[in-house]
């Protein structure tokens, strides 16, 4: 039954987590796409290995943290960490908010279309690709993951956050999405209040914000340590 329920949640929410429809618990060649040619296996820097800290800042609220988990999922973190001190997610949005699930953006072009020609995808850092992230096996509320398309190695830039601890929110993605960070509870409160103030305005497809001058604008991420 259990298995039943993860099929329907996937149906209905995996898609919500891509910059395009995501296949569910597809285990075929064309899925996983790992050729190294395209596609980045390996970590390196200081960003591979260890724990370090994101301050988020997003426009009109206090800044708020992610605690990121390189040991779990070293090419994830060393991917995040260096957009961000690259400047890359200055601001960009937050395009799509659905309530009791996530809050999704970090690409350019702000909508699900959102991609970067310039950018290597990343290797799917999660159960159904084959690699072992800890992280990846249990979302709760304010765990920090890449969002991909129905190929599991598509993840480059665009992220979301878990806005609750649920069956739904475990069924959909558990072992099925690079998680590498989490947000304490205090820096969920900051998330809530994002989420607060924008929600009226997801009316789009899969709560998409369909115009640009009412997404939540990230200023800056900045790492830490």
């Amino acid at each position: 039954m259990k298995k039943l329920a993860r099929v329907f949640a996937c149906a209905g929410l995996c898609a919500l987590l891509c910059c395009a429809l995501a296949a569910c618990g597809s285990s075929s060649d064309a899925s996983k796409n790992t050729d190294p040619n395209t596609v980045t296996t390996k970590a390196s820097g200081k960003y591979a290995t260890g724990t370090h800290h994101a301050v988020v800042k997003v426009e009109g609220f206090d800044p708020f943290t992610i605690e990121l988990y390189a040991d779990s999922a070293p090419v994830t973190v060393a991917n995040f960490c260096n957009l961000a001190e690259s400047g890359y997610y200055d601001g960009l949005k937050f395009y799509r908010i659905v309530e009791g699930f996530c809050l999704q953006g970090g690409t350019k072009g702000n909508s699900s279309a959102g991609n970067d020609a310039t950018l290597p995808p990343i290797i799917g850092e999660f159960y159904e690709n084959d690699v072992d992230n800890p992280l990846a096996d249990d979302f709760k509320r304010g765990t920090v993951a890449m969002a991909r398309t129905g190929i599991y190695n598509s993840a480059k830039t665009t992220f979301f956050i878990t806005l609750a601890s649920t069956e739904n929110v475990e069924l959909s993605l558990n072992g099925q999405y690079a998680a590498f960070g989490q947000i304490d509870d205090a820096g969920m409160q900051t998330v809530d209040a994002i989420v607060n103030a924008y929600l009226k305005y997801a009316t789009g497809d899969m709560g998409a914000i369909n115009n640009p001058k009412n997404m939540p604008t990230i200023e800056y991420i900045s790492i830490e340590d």
